[in-house]
């Protein structure tokens, strides 16, 4: 059974004006309300930038924008990626004797498929990079298209070895951005920005690996898609996973970073230190967790607000509201509303 910290993940509006952004532009709002309204996602989260999409509202969003525009990569590159590419793409992967094989006709594959960039794949000290380059200069980048792609190529990857592989990096070639903390349950490695290039980099002797995937397993995958590719990451080393994973059970008590210390059997220095290394503390992980769980919630229950705020540990109710409303930008009564206008 996943942990409620996993199932009840949330992530930021980011995904969600992304994923729109070809409906929007190309068939107007009359067809952006309809796709939301097959998603089950309010037009109200559209509103507020910092709502937060639960990880069964990205998934509903996805296959909807993606059946719509019969693209799979939702009108994100130079061409549409029609429905069926990635189950023949995935097919032409099966008999790869290692994933780094594998790793290669999936770059074949998409420099068949893409005008604006092509992927290119090099090994050099015992690490292989996969990178986007533009094919013309000044060539538009759109951020989630290139975290697509990156989520792509290391879910298909994790999925061929049956396992998640971790990352040694990923690089991204715009500025950090506001929903950053998202990444850090995306990808399991080190993210970077401002990077020359977008890319991925994974260490050789995962990439040098048999491994052995049957066609009923992959119709399995494709029926799930994109949930498997995009959330099977979780980066167990990082210390914002083993503060989730900690905090969780004991989510409606006064825990300390003292206490996670202990538990860790680490000095509050050396936690404080990681926390920096990966641009986060001990409370906005607390808080990220907190949020999770009152959104998910909130979406999916009927529990009385009071009773959720004690639940989080928090006092009362006030400052519950008064700290949901900072994480989200409303109120925990109005966005219970919100998500829930539609039905």
């Amino acid at each position: 059974m996943k942990p409620v910290w996993r199932s009840a993940l949330t992530v930021s509006a980011h995904f969600l004006h992304g994923m729109l952004q070809f409906v929007r532009t190309h068939h107007g709002e009359a067809v952006t309300a309809q796709v939301l309204a097959n998603a089950g996602i309010p037009r109200s989260l559209l509103d507020q930038p910092d709502a937060r999409l639960t990880r069964q509202q990205y998934v509903a969003l996805y296959r909807t924008i993606a059946a719509t525009l019969d693209d799979e990569m939702l009108g994100l590159w130079s061409r549409p990626i029609r429905t069926g590419t990635l189950k023949y793409l995935m097919l032409s992967l099966l008999d790869a004797p290692t994933v780094l094989v594998a790793l290669n006709r999936f770059v074949r594959f998409w420099n068949l498929l893409l005008d604006d960039y092509r992927l290119h794949s090099s090994t050099k000290n015992d690490l292989v990079r996969i990178v986007l380059v533009p094919r013309l200069p000044a060539t538009p980048v759109a951020p989630l298209g290139h975290e697509l792609m990156m989520k792509l190529i290391h879910g298909i990857a994790s999925w061929l070895l049956g396992r998640e592989i971790h990352l040694h990096a990923v690089e991204f070639c715009f500025a950090r951005p506001r929903h950053a903390e998202d990444y850090a349950f995306l990808y399991p490695g080190d993210v970077c920005f401002d990077t020359v290039q977008t890319g991925i980099v994974f260490a050789y002797r995962d990439c040098a690996e048999q491994f052995r995937r049957e066609k009923h397993e992959l119709w399995a995958f494709l029926k799930r898609a994109p949930e498997d590719w995009t959330f099977s990451a979780w980066h167990r080393a990082s210390i914002a996973a083993k503060t989730r994973e900690y905090l969780e059970p004991n989510i409606g008590q006064p825990v300390t970073v003292q206490d996670l210390a202990q538990a860790l059997h680490t000095s509050v220095r050396t936690l404080n230190r990681r926390y920096a290394e990966e641009g986060t503390s001990f409370q906005a992980v607390k808080d990220g967790l907190r949020r999770d769980i009152a959104v998910h919630r909130l979406t999916n229950s009927n529990t009385a607000v009071a009773a959720l705020a004690f639940d989080l540990g928090f006092a009362d109710a006030t400052g519950f509201c008064r700290a949901f409303r900072h994480w989200t930008g409303s109120s925990p009564s109005d966005y219970r509303r919100g998500s829930r206008q539609d039905e």
